[in-house]
């Protein structure tokens, strides 16, 4: 992460991956392993249609279904341009209503989310024409109910559980600092 900071947003790809490190998968490894996951979730919100049981309101599975589908696009073009594809071209978009929501609002709006996506992959074990597979259901699922328990967990004392998140934001920060300072103290003594 830090190397992809130092190199900044208009750096190709392809030169970030030839500074990682051998073990680490490289950046196309990972965007078509995010583009797969994409794709789930797009069968996801199919079974959810399909399911007379789901309680996820159409509104709420259009903008989901609009959000993965341009993620997804977004996605497959940089893999279909590699060699010109830039960090711009994968540069996520803020929303605009998610920076003027409290921390009790977006923790609401979270909660809601991993409802949907536990109803989803409800949907998907109870729809014939929903072609995945129990395993990646149970590891979809069990991811969810990890998040909720989180949740539920912070919404005891959310005093307690915003400045947590500000201290691990700060801390996160901070060592990405000193990466990109060592990195480009590396590239100077080279």
């Amino acid at each position: 992460m830090a190397l992809i900071l130092a190199l900044g947003g208009s750096a190709g790809v392809v030169a970030i991956d030839d500074a990682m490190p051998e073990d680490k998968p490289s950046i196309e490894e990972r965007l078509t392993a995010q583009s797969e996951r994409l794709d789930v979730k797009l069968d996801l919100i199919d079974a959810c249609r399909d399911w007379d049981n789901c309680t996820v309101d159409n509104a709420t599975l259009d903008d989901y279904e609009t959000h993965v589908s341009e993620k997804l696009v977004q996605i497959n073009s940089c893999l279909a341009d590699y060699e010109n594809c830039t960090l711009d071209d994968l540069k996520k978009e803020h929303d605009a209503d998610k920076a003027n929501m409290t921390f009790e609002e977006k923790l609401e709006n979270r909660t809601s989310r991993i409802a949907d996506g536990l109803q989803m992959v409800e949907a998907c074990r109870n729809v014939d024409d929903c072609d995945i597979d129990e395993e990646t259901l149970d590891r979809i699922e069990e991811k969810l109910e990890k998040k909720s328990d989180k949740l539920e967990r912070c919404s005891q004392d959310l005093d307690k559980c915003e400045e947590k998140h500000k201290e691990r934001k700060h801390k996160r920060m901070k060592k990405v600092r000193h990466k990109v300072r060592k990195h480009m103290d590396e590239q100077e003594t080279v």
